[in-house]
């Protein structure tokens, strides 16, 4: 049977993410995935395989976290990747959890690196 908490829990995480969203007017697409990989929560432009995406982030936050490690820089806080068509940062939310945006090029960096933490740091005590 279907947890109604669960549908509760999905309203919050949305709010969250509309506030971050209207803080910093350049987010393309959100999505939270737990450390194992798996989505949920998302806002991503039609088109797009979640699950895969999902993946993938988990994979590549995995691996540099490992390399923060290994190079005894500490545990890792967030990685941001810049490519031609903007900003993808990918920040932990607690223990459970990562926080993936991906924003416009013309994005202030900064401006999505505090939407980011703001956002993270308020679902973090929700999972």
């Amino acid at each position: 049977m279907f947890d109604p908490g669960f549908e509760e829990l999905q309203e919050k995480l949305r709010e969250i993410m509309e506030e971050a969203t209207a803080l910093a007017t350049g987010i393309r697409a959100w999505l939270l995935l737990s450390k194992e990989g798996l989505p949920i929560s998302s806002a991503v432009p039609q088109g797009l395989e979640e699950a895969e995406i999902a993946a993938m982030s988990a994979s590549i936050l995995g691996v540099a976290d490992l390399a923060a490690e290994r190079l005894e820089q500490g545990s890792l806080q967030e990685i941001l990747i810049t490519n031609d068509q903007g900003l993808i940062i990918m920040k932990g939310a607690g223990e459970k959890a990562i926080l993936v945006l991906a924003a416009r090029k013309d994005m202030k960096t900064g401006l999505l690196v505090y939407a980011a933490k703001t956002a993270a740091e308020k679902i973090a005590p929700l999972l």
